[in-house]
């Protein structure tokens, strides 16, 4: 166990050890392909061979082993789409030269590189990468690519194609170490520093992929073992002695070249036959030990001396226990566990199974059964093997069994449940305890089926016989009863419940357990329940409003006698149908919107509140209706209840009750004109006067053949004087025509001047300041304009007639305008007069209402401009100034400067 945590806590180590030997061989190939590549470069025939300057490896064949190298850095990085890319180029030297070798075709690739150089040299094929460089390229390939696969096996693969790249790098080295330049003749690597860099390349997949070795095709076994790279190295060993003849063996006193390829060949053979057949029992035999080991490791099994000291921690310990093997070494099990036994002082070792109760690492509480087993071998002290299952989820079950029966019990108690047994053989019935006086009654009262039979309404007595006789001829098992019965005192009981019958191998009943309940109270409910529907639906019987019920999707549930004749149809053909029906397609979009935003949302402005809309009754006639939502919450479930009313005669009076109210603000604006007729005339004399006076100017100038320019300006002041006149005309005109409303966007500050301006023309005497306080960023607004001008007139003729009363010198009308919340504009009428009384201010707006005194004035102007002002959405409202005087707002929609609301 100490050995196998050892070799746990030192597999990252051995990982990074590994992961820098390949990357040490990836480098070395790396190096050892472009010392040659330099020599082709800066023309040293001794560096292209590494010593060998008969035999230099190819350009091309340089380039290949150089990507090649940095393919394997890239994928030992972890960066196997850089190697692919990278292996792009030796892939494709590798298959021009193999393919050129195939075909006999030369197309001159071999002298793309250094074609001076390469062609001086002495070979079949100058610049040519080899058969035996091409194949040992195309197997590196091919075990670089096995390694990075997500597959089955692939770093077996990967080893075995980097094994024969590393024995056919190895045979090149041999033979050209040994064979002279004399003797050597044609070799499947023609170069030095090819085959060192094939066998680096290979040693370094072979050292990437150790802990899968090649061997793990003949065991499957994934633990790393030394076995997996002692093959290879039993293959290769023959080759170090006869590297170090070649190098201390003259070469007068060597075999001949074919000599010793057989006697090195026939030591390979030979050792890794052996080897071979001793690796195969080797690596079978440690699998199967492995599989045992892993398999005992994974129970619940500890070993411990004869007192509790802990000698051997499984994983599976680890796992149930959360303490590792290295905490729980050395220890006591009982007191490391806090072990206790169940129903006893304290766990015994003595026995050989106990049910403890343990505390794991995390301080979580486990029931565990533990069996204990005595082992003991001759020259060893005995140990004591303990065997743990863990039962906490059984014994949860059965603590929640438990605590599940107990609150049965006190549930039965609390509902007066009564539990009972009927013999019917001897007519005894025998009930739990309190039972009978829950009921009413003393105990024993009901000792008897007749007993009970007797206190029972005749009514359910017939029931429950006729209902017994029933489950006997049908052999039901259970049945189900009610009954009422009077109590010694007078009153009605009502009880329900069921029965469990037992019958004998004849059919016949021999014995019944069954519950009962008081379920008195509960009817009591459902009677004054049934009383509240009856009542509720003589309420929605006999309401004049509609009546419709719907649900949360806006489905008709209920529908009222009154809504059947306000729309026509019978409740039977619109239940199940949406609301929305009842009203014309073109105002579905817009009535359905309100209603549903409230089912869905339960918005609360919209609940409860008196909207408008159109419905659309059976016989394709539309009428104005007002309704409104009401909420209410039945068991978690919504459901919605509209009343609606008929407002058609409503509406058609409100229709005429406005166009008598037109009538009536047209006269008052024409009495207001008549007031004004004095004032009118007066501004209409000056610039009458003006122009008698110069045309009369430029007559005389005519008559005497005066200046020319001097007529010419008499004439043009005479225009000017005419249209002043025209405009005080057409004002008056506007103001007193009837018209019909026209609500469109019109100037804020041009229709409250041109208002003002009808005021106080020709009141100059009076000595009143105007002053304007326009909010410049209020433009437009929606409104009728004679109607807004009608009330600013009225306004602003009060302020004049009341400031008649103060000194001239503190007379002040202001007229301002500004921006408030919800798009609207308020505009306001403020003077510096008394102010007004509050006996008057409370119903100012009420109709002769007069704020001038007795005899002056109707009392109806104030009235009309609260309608107008109504009408147009807005609010009017009176008040006083703390520092004296009165002021009048109101207020109106406004609009965007190009007329969107």
């Amino acid at each position: 166990m100490r050995l196998q945590l050892a070799t746990e806590s030192a597999g990252t180590s051995r990982t990074l050890a590994v992961k820098r030997l390949a990357t040490g061989f990836a480098a070395a190939a790396g190096a050892c392909s472009l010392l040659p590549l330099a020599g082709w470069i800066a023309d040293v025939p001794v560096l292209a061979g590494l010593g060998y300057s008969d035999l230099p490896i190819w350009p091309w064949t340089a380039i290949a082993y150089f990507m090649l190298s940095l393919g394997f850095l890239a994928l030992i990085a972890g960066e196997p789409r850089i190697a692919n890319y990278l292996w792009i180029v030796p892939a494709l030297i590798a298959a021009i030269a193999l393919a050129e070798h195939l075909t006999g075709l030369d197309p001159g690739f071999d002298r793309l590189l250094f074609g001076d150089a390469v062609s001086t040299r002495i070979a079949a094929h100058p610049g040519r990468p080899g058969v035996g460089p091409s194949s040992t390229v195309v197997l590196l390939l091919l075990s670089g690519y096995a390694s990075q696969r997500e597959r089955w096996m692939r770093h077996e693969l990967g080893s075995l194609f980097a094994s024969g790249a590393l024995a056919l790098g190895a045979s090149a080295v041999m033979l050209i170490l040994l064979s002279s330049a004399e003797d050597r003749g044609p070799l499947p690597f023609n170069s030095l520093p090819g085959a060192i860099s094939a066998m680096l390349l290979a040693a370094s997949i072979i050292a990437w992929n150790i802990e899968f070795g090649w061997m793990r095709l003949l065991s499957r076994e994934r633990e790393f073992r030394p076995e997996r790279v002692l093959l290879p190295l039993l293959l290769l060993l023959p080759l170090f002695p006869t590297l170090l003849a070649a190098l201390i063996v003259p070469a007068s006193q060597r075999l001949p070249l074919a000599g010793q390829i057989a006697i090195v060949t026939g030591n390979i053979l030979i050792i890794g036959l052996v080897a071979y057949g001793a690796m195969t029992r080797l690596a079978r035999g440690q699998a199967a030990a492995s599989e045992l080991t892993q398999a005992l490791d994974n129970a619940n099994v500890a070993l411990t001396t004869l007192d509790g000291e802990i000698l051997h921690w499984s994983r599976g310990c680890e796992r149930l226990y959360g303490w590792t093997a290295k905490e729980a070494l050395g220890r006591r099990k009982y007191e490391l566990l806090g072990s206790r036994s169940k129903g006893l002082a304290a766990p015994d070792l003595k026995r050989h199974e106990q049910e403890l109760v343990e505390t794991r690492h995390d301080g979580r509480e486990i029931t565990v059964i533990e069996r204990i087993q005595r082992i003991e071998a001759s020259g060893r002290d005995p140990v004591l093997a303990l065997s743990m299952s863990d039962i906490s989820q059984t014994a949860a079950v059965l603590a929640a069994l438990q605590a599940s029966e107990d609150r049965l019990a006190e549930a039965a108690a609390i509902q007066e449940l009564g539990v009972f047994e009927w013999d019917p053989r001897t007519e005894a019935m025998h009930w739990s305890p309190g039972t009978e006086q829950r009921l009413g009654f003393a105990p024993g009262d009901l000792g008897t089926a007749a007993a009970l039979a007797e206190r029972m309404m005749p009514e359910d007595r017939e029931e429950i016989s006729q209902t017994i006789t029933k489950a006997i001829a049908e052999q039901s098992h259970k049945f189900r009863f009610r009954f009422r019965f009077r109590e010694p005192n007078g009153n009605v009981r009502a009880v329900e419940g069921s029965s469990r019958a037992f019958y004998d191998a004849e059919g016949h009943l021999v014995r019944s357990v069954g519950a009962i309940s008081d379920v008195t109270e509960r009817e009591e409910r459902e009677a004054a329940l049934r009383q509240r529907e009856a009542q509720l639906r003589s309420v929605i019987e006999t309401v004049p409003d509609a009546i419709v019920g719907v649900n949360d999707d806006g489905v008709i549930r209920e529908f009222s006698p009154a809504a059947e004749a306000m729309w026509g149809y019978h409740a039977a053909d619109v239940l199940g149908t949406r609301l929305e029906t009842l009203t014309p397609e073109a105002e579905r979009k817009r009535y359905w919107s309100a209603i549903y935003r409230a089912i869905k949302q339960r918005d609360e402005r919209i609940l409860g509140r008196l909207m408008t809309g159109i419905g659309l009754a059976a016989d394709g006639r539309e009428f104005p209706i007002e309704y409104r939502v009401g909420l209410a919450l039945i068991d978690g479930e919504a459901f919605y209840t509209v009343f609606f009313r008929d407002i058609s005669q409503r509406v058609a009076a409100e229709a005429k009750l406005g166009q008598l109210n037109t009538e009536l603000a047209h006269v008052a604006r024409q009495t207001a004109m008549s007031e004004l007729a004095a004032d009118m005339a007066h501004e209409l004399n000056q610039p009458l006067s003006a122009i008698a006076n110069f045309l009369a100017s430029a007559r005389i100038l005519i008559d005497r053949d005066g200046d020319r320019g001097q007529i010419a300006e008499m004439i043009k002041m005479s225009v000017d004087q005419t249209q002043r006149a025209g405009q005080i005309i057409r004002r008056l005109r506007d103001f007193t025509t009837r018209g019909e409303v026209e609500m469109r966007p019109e100037p804020v500050s041009q229709t409250v001047r041109d208002a003002a301006e009808l005021v106080f023309v020709g009141t100059g005497g009076l000595h009143i300041r105007v002053t304007y306080a326009l909010d410049p960023e209020v433009k437009t607004m929606l409104a009728d304009r004679i109607q807004v001008q009608q009330v600013v007139v009225n306004l602003l003729r009060n302020a004049r007639d009341i400031l008649e009363t103060v000194p001239p010198d503190q007379r002040e009308i202001i007229i301002g305008s500004r921006m408030i919340e919800d798009d609207m504009v308020e505009i306001s009428v403020t003077d510096s007069g008394p102010g007004i009384p509050q006996a008057i201010l409370d119903e100012i707006f009420n109709r002769f209402t007069s704020t001038k005194g007795s005899g002056a004035g109707m009392g109806i102007g104030l009235s009309i401009s609260k309608r107008i002002i109504e009408a147009h959405g807005g609010i009017l409202s009176a008040g006083n100034r703390p520092e004296g005087g009165a002021v009048f707002k109101f207020t109106l929609p406004t609009v965007g400067e190009d007329g969107a609301e």
